[in-house]
């Protein structure tokens, strides 16, 4: 990596690093939040998930997919964090839950929180490391869960507004998947609390895999989208200023052509994907947001298993739509406008969300409770409480189960 002339204290990946990244699945990317930065000025430690559609066998008896950019082993007081590959056995998931974390001081009764999906393993398994996996270490190769979550991609430097990002183009849209244990660490730094409903998906073991690959493909696609048009930005800056280490303007160029070349050509079964829109793949705190999309995920995946015939114990008659809502002009008029502007446009946000009660996160649990796609104990929803001193979600030997 070079300093970078531009963006001040920051570090740019080579397009050599970048190349051997994407050519190598087993590769480990070491990295500082908030100054190792990608081509374009985006930070790299928010790099999404990209499924190594090549290394992978959905088809096969024990069908698994290589994901990449897992975070797993990063320190938040130093501000690493550490991206891996994973091996992921697509019939080694026990139970897959929405889990809610709520910001602020309201706790539980937030309007704010941020929405993922969790996934559990069976013990005897679990994803792999692929950097550890056989090799004589003495080190523990597994991860106990993962965890899908959307969040908002932005350049180094740049703040996130939830008025500013009203403008759908103000912030790209980034899947980070996260090894459970190292979320939970830094949500904890954070004082922050994870409330998880267990999810009750038609079809048992098929629902699950149909979960994540649903998930999995939405992050692949809006992943490839986002970079693609990164790198498209950036090419010509890149190409006339490439950083230290890149010197040779052919080599550089077919790095670069490289790059390109690996991320439209995925080899990824299409008809069989659940993709983002491609003029869609942008965050916005309203109508693509961590709850959308996880919300969306849910109810895609039940969808398609009531298609292929798995009914059990849906509601259909109670079952959401569960198409992406679309930003309305108001939005993008509102994340540009004086106080004023803002007052005046306040009715029109207040008539949304009153239109659309199910993009608030709080809302999800119960509309997902009355289609029968959450899991019931005593006639509640199964939820769970975990917070750093009460319940823990992980113990000595791994995920803690009620």
């Amino acid at each position: 990596m070079s300093e970078t002339k531009d963006i001040p204290g920051s570090r740019t990946l080579t397009s050599s690093q970048l190349v051997a990244w994407a050519e190598d699945n087993s590769q480990v990317m070491r990295l500082r939040a908030g100054r190792d930065i990608l081509p374009g000025g985006y930070l790299a430690s928010f790099a999404p998930v990209l499924v190594d559609w090549r290394a992978s066998d959905w088809t096969c008896d024990s069908p698994y997919l290589v994901l990449r950019n897992v975070n797993c082993g990063g320190n938040p007081l130093d501000r690493s964090v550490v991206l891996q590959s994973a091996r992921v056995p697509l019939n080694g998931i026990a139970y897959a839950e929405l889990t809610l974390v709520p910001f602020g001081m309201a706790g539980r009764h937030s309007l704010q929180k941020h929405a993922q999906l969790r996934f559990v393993f069976d013990p005897d398994n679990q994803p792999q490391l692929l950097n550890l996996a056989g090799r004589e270490t003495g080190t523990d190769a597994t991860l106990p869960d993962l965890i899908l979550s959307w969040e908002s991609w932005r350049a180094k430097g740049a703040k996130f507004s939830l008025l500013g990002g009203l403008d759908i183009a103000a912030y790209s849209l980034t899947q980070r998947v996260f090894a459970g244990p190292q979320l939970f660490l830094e949500d904890t730094l954070r004082g922050r609390e994870w409330y998880s409903y267990r999810l009750c998906l038609p079809g048992g073991r098929a629902g699950l895999t149909e979960l994540l690959t649903v998930g999995l493909g939405l992050g692949d696609g809006a992943a490839r989208s986002t970079i693609a048009g990164l790198l498209k930005q950036a090419e010509g800056q890149w190409l006339d200023h490439a950083p230290n280490g890149d010197t040779d303007d052919a080599q550089l160029r077919g790095q670069w052509e490289k790059l390109q070349t690996r991320l439209q050509h995925a080899d990824a079964p299409e008809e069989e994907l659940v993709r983002m829109p491609d003029d869609e793949d942008g965050y916005q705190p309203l109508v693509r947001s961590c709850a959308t999309l996880a919300r969306y995920t849910v109810l895609t995946a039940a969808a398609r298993l009531l298609a292929q015939g798995h009914d059990d114990e849906v509601v259909r008659k109670a079952l959401p739509k569960f198409e992406l809502p679309s930003p309305e002009p108001w939005m993008k008029e509102m994340a540009h406008a004086d106080l004023n502007g803002v007052f005046l446009r306040a009715p029109m946000a207040v008539s949304f969300l009153v239109r659309r009660p199910e993009l608030l996160p709080g809302n999800i649990p119960k509309e997902l409770a009355s289609a029968g796609l959450l899991e019931m104990r005593n006639g509640s929803t199964r939820m769970t409480r975990f917070a750093h001193g009460k319940r823990a979600p992980y113990g000595r030997d791994g995920v803690t189960n009620d």
